[in-house]
C-alpha cells in the first residue's frame, strides 16, 4: 500500500530535479560555447591567411575544443535524462516512508565539472 506522500517532500524532490535539470541545460549551453570556439578558429585561420597562422598555437588545437564541446554536451544530455530516473526513484522512497541518498551523481557531478575546468585551464596554459 502506498503512502501518503508529504507535499513538503514533494516540493524538496522537485526542487532537486530541477535543479539538476538547471544543471544539465548549463552543461550543454557550455558545450556549445566551447564547440563554437572551434568555429571561431576557423574563421580566425581565414582572417589570417598567412603563415602566422602556423604560429599560433590554439589554432593548430582546433578539433580538441570540437570534441569537448561534444562531450560537454553528451553529458548534459545524460544528466538530463539520469533527471526522471531520480525522480521516479525519489517518489517511490518517499511512497514506502524510506529515505535514501543519491551521493554517487553528485560526485560524479563534482569529478565531471572539475575536469571540464582542469582540461580547460591545461588547454589555456600549454596549448
Amino acid at each position: 500500500m502506498k503512502k501518503k506522500i508529504d507535499p513538503k517532500d514533494l516540493m524538496a524532490v522537485e526542487r532537486a530535479t530541477t535543479a539538476l535539470l538547471g544543471t544539465a541545460i548549463s552543461l550543454i549551453i557550455l558545450g556549445f560555447v566551447v564547440e563554437k570556439f572551434e568555429l571561431f578558429l576557423h574563421l580566425m585561420i581565414l582572417e589570417i591567411k598567412d603563415n602566422t597562422a602556423q604560429k599560433i598555437p590554439q589554432l593548430s588545437h582546433i578539433d580538441f575544443y570540437n570534441y569537448l564541446g561534444i562531450a560537454i554536451i553528451m553529458m548534459g544530455i545524460l544528466l538530463s535524462l539520469y533527471t526522471y530516473k531520480y525522480y521516479t526513484k525519489w517518489i517511490k522512497h518517499l511512497e514506502n516512508d524510506e529515505i535514501d541518498t543519491d551521493k554517487n551523481i553528485y560526485l560524479l557531478l563534482a569529478i565531471f565539472v572539475a575536469s571540464i575546468g582542469l582540461v580547460l585551464v591545461i588547454s589555456m596554459v600549454l596549448i
